[in-house]
């Protein structure tokens, strides 16, 4: 991924070829549908700025994990296979004249938009969520743009609106993240997150730890941290090892942590009092420091 990442960097944006297409959610297989909007040289030049600006801002990578973050110079790193943005690069990689937007409809209601930048082969897809509706009113961190006989061209006037970054960027077999929220939404990502706790919920392994999984499931609920953080507990499974229950709770009590368990079968009882220390438990996330003796929860745990 180092490489790719350098690739990204030292890409030739000044050269390139610039093609931006509006895209929107589909519940066909394809996933997606998207059109692609002509722009003239005066919104190219634009794009072309935001792009230059983002590459200088972003400087280093880290692996997408659930729970990583960005600071206000790295991006995340992640491979494109088995994700969304599969069935969204095949639609526009498709000849952009045979797509071209047809009306201004083809623009309302977008969830996204897509520039792809084409030089000597390579292709950088810069991809930005639409938080609602493309923003109809000018602001200092958009640039505005206006439809007409069938090009998109910038404006200062009332007309749609592009922001002045994009959210993750798409280049050989990697994808770039600048901003977790907005790509796992647009990739919808979330969508995974629910589905891996409810894997999680079926496995023996996982419920067999407590006498009633219940206030655990109504603690994470359908909130996109909670529901990351299990995610992150199904993919570590660090709770499958054949001694986990037995050290959690002899640590509990030589720690005083508080959670109980089951006299009989030294499951664990959660409540509604526990089930944030036992999130923690299960992400390893509880963590002693050597150097202090103290303990501390922590927001992710990286292995040194």
């Amino acid at each position: 991924m180092q490489l790719t990442f350098e690739s990204l960097r030292a890409f030739n944006f000044t050269d390139s070829t610039i093609h931006l297409w509006v895209f929107k959610r589909s519940s066909t297989n394809e996933r997606f549908s998207a059109r692609y909007a002509q722009t003239d040289g005066a919104l190219n030049a634009l794009l072309l700025g935001v792009v230059q600006a983002e590459m200088n801002r972003i400087t280093e990578f880290s692996a997408y994990t659930h729970l990583s973050q960005t600071n206000e110079n790295s991006c995340l790193a992640e491979p494109i296979a088995g994700s969304d943005f599969v069935h969204l690069k095949a639609i526009v990689d498709r000849p952009e004249p045979d797509w071209r937007v047809r009306t201004i409809k083809d623009l309302k209601n977008a969830s996204g938009y897509l520039v792809k930048f084409t030089h000597n082969g390579q292709v950088v897809y810069a991809v930005k969520r639409s938080a609602t509706n493309w923003k109809t009113s000018y602001l200092k961190t958009h640039i505005n743009i206006v439809f007409n006989n069938g090009e998109l061209s910038a404006a200062e006037d009332n007309g749609f609106a592009i922001e002045k970054s994009f959210d993750f960027y798409a280049h050989g077999a990697g994808m770039f993240i600048a901003s977790k929220g907005s790509f796992e939404a647009a990739m919808e990502h979330r969508t995974s997150y629910a589905q891996a706790f409810a894997d999680l919920q079926l496995n023996g392994n996982f419920s067999g730890l407590f006498t009633d999984v219940q206030p655990l499931v109504r603690y994470v609920g359908t909130n996109a941290i909670q529901l990351r953080r299990m995610a992150r507990v199904e993919e570590r499974a660090l709770f499958s090892r054949p001694d986990f229950l037995a050290v959690v709770q002899a640590v509990n009590g030589r720690r005083g942590w508080g959670l109980n368990f089951d006299a009989n079968t030294g499951r664990l009882v959660p409540c509604d009092q526990t089930a944030k220390t036992i999130m923690q438990i299960l992400l390893d996330h509880r963590l002693l420091s050597e150097v202090t003796e103290m303990i501390y929860d922590v927001p992710d745990a990286t292995q040194v």
